[in-house]
């Protein structure tokens, strides 16, 4: 069931809403200060922390579309172009602080969580269960900034006054040392269920916690750990690849899948839904409730035109094509993307759809990269996670070879292009692929970019986004010294 809530803290109350929602008995509830301490404080609480995710900032716009602007199949019209182009202007560098506002005040949530939970008169099983919830989601937090900034201050306990704002920066190593702590926290606790379902979708269960921290060892180069993960994920049996892409992608209520392992939830209320697709898509289709055609394909990269076969059902899914949709392209609209279609959303920013975090397709893709690295080439092993995503997205069986879509007999180099190729197609608009490309020999990823013709001079140093200036000034801990080179 897909819930939607509010956490405001207002001097001792606390306030939260919430919409057809398992996890409240009342559609309002004021919580005093008796009362926060309790299990329906707590839960307000945990609740607070899920809905950093939702913040606008960061997984409703600005952090997703930073990312996917920034990769090279992707271009942008108005506010948005200089992204695309690596040259950011004031408006983008305003966007991107942003960003790290409501990442840091998603990482307070969890923080708040951590802290506070402990101290309240519920059950031992409760306080270890949402700890173990709250840190996992802290390791997302960080894993997502330190991958966008690199070294940022780390912090580990709410910040309830501005007096407690000094802090002084901690290295890259340092916060990945802490991402890994927290998510081997959860999984660890013996506390969270393998998988969350029915109406508490949307939380962070064993196998999502796993995913998160395989996606970390694969950043750091630490592939055996990597692959372990993901193949216990795997030998699970508890996610499959869904055969619809549709289901995957629908906007419908109470919607998920048979691979979903972590998700923002978004409904069609108010400011609670997905805004991705007014960003996408052409209003006179009827696919959103908005549509400023401001994310544009790049005709200029092969990885979403020449290298993409005709007959992969995911092109035909995620690009215009029909002669409806062609028509309403130009010149200076060449490309639109319609992954998501809510054609009964309730206002630009309230559509149905959910946006992914991590699904199985990750996971096997994930394990195929991972398990290929450390054995020093394709595994049959890598070959089949690799196979069975390609298999769903030709529409075949996908747990029977087929010799004319599996991928075989590849030198280890051509096995990582497969990888990197076939994640690409598979999450278009998921935040996915400019992180990869990070993750590529730098010559080849640099190459990338360079070949799609985006305009831009690209530099090393456009690999990490500016500190926002007001967290130096404000920061006693801080000086300009701190800045990323080239800003």
């Amino acid at each position: 069931m897909k819930t939607k809530f509010i956490l405001i803290l207002i001097g001792l109350s606390l306030v939260f809403t919430s919409c057809e929602d398992a996890y409240t008995e009342d559609a309002v509830a004021v919580l005093s200060p008796e009362s926060l301490n309790s299990e329906k404080g707590a839960l307000a609480l945990l609740k607070g922390a899920y809905g950093g995710l939702q913040l606008r900032s960061y997984y409703q716009q600005d952090f997703l579309m930073q990312a996917e602007v920034r990769s090279e199949y992707m271009m942008a019209r108005g506010s948005w172009a200089d992204v695309g182009r690596y040259d950011l202007v004031a408006r983008s560098r305003s966007r991107i602080n942003d960003a790290w506002d409501d990442m840091f005040n998603a990482v307070n949530r969890a923080n708040s969580v951590i802290e506070t939970v402990p101290t309240f008169s519920i059950s031992d099983e409760l306080k270890t269960l949402y700890v173990a919830e709250a840190k996992a989601l802290r390791g997302l937090h960080y894993f997502n900034i330190v991958r966008s900034w690199g070294g940022v201050p780390l912090r580990l306990v709410p910040l309830s006054n501005l007096d407690d704002i000094g802090l002084a920066k901690s290295s890259e190593t340092e916060i990945y040392n802490q991402v890994i702590k927290d998510l081997s926290d959860a999984i660890g606790s013996n506390a969270l269920p393998a998988k969350f379902t029915g109406g508490d979708q949307g939380r962070l269960g064993l196998h999502a916690a796993k995913a998160i921290l395989a996606h970390v060892h694969l950043t750091l180069g630490n592939y055996s750990e990597s692959a372990t993960l993901t193949k216990e994920i795997i030998d699970s049996g508890a996610f499959q690849l869904e055969s619809d892409l549709a289901t995957v992608f629908s906007p419908e209520a109470n919607a998920t899948h048979s691979g979903e392992l972590l998700s923002v939830v978004w409904v069609r209320d108010g400011s609670s839904g997905m805004r991705l697709l007014s960003f996408m898509h052409n209003s006179s289709l009827g696919y959103s409730s908005a549509g400023w055609r401001v994310l544009l394909g790049n005709l200029d990269a092969p990885i979403i035109t020449s290298q993409w076969d005709d007959t992969d059902l995911r092109k035909n899914f995620t690009l215009y094509n029909t002669p409806e949709e062609l028509a309403v392209l130009s010149a200076d609209v060449p490309m639109l993307f319609k992954k998501y279609i809510d054609r009964d959303g309730a206002g630009q920013n309230a559509h149905g759809n959910n946006q992914s975090i991590y699904r199985y397709a990750d996971v096997l893709t994930m394990h195929a990269w991972a398990d290929a690295m450390a054995n020093g080439g394709p595994t049959a092993a890598a070959y089949e996670s690799l196979n069975q995503v390609r298999r769903r997205g030709y529409g075949v069986d996908i747990t029977t070879p087929d010799a004319g879509i599996d991928y075989s007999g590849l030198t280890q180099d051509e096995f990582m292009d497969a990888v990197w190729n076939e994640r690409a197609w598979e999450f278009v608009m998921e935040a996915k692929r400019w992180y990869d490309l990070k993750l590529m020999p730098r010559d080849k990823a640099v190459g990338i970019i360079n070949d799609a013709n985006l305009g831009a001079d690209f530099t090393d140093t456009d690999w990490l986004y500016p500190i926002p200036q007001q967290e130096i000034d404000n920061n006693d801990e801080m000086t300009n010294a701190d800045q990323n080179p080239g800003y």
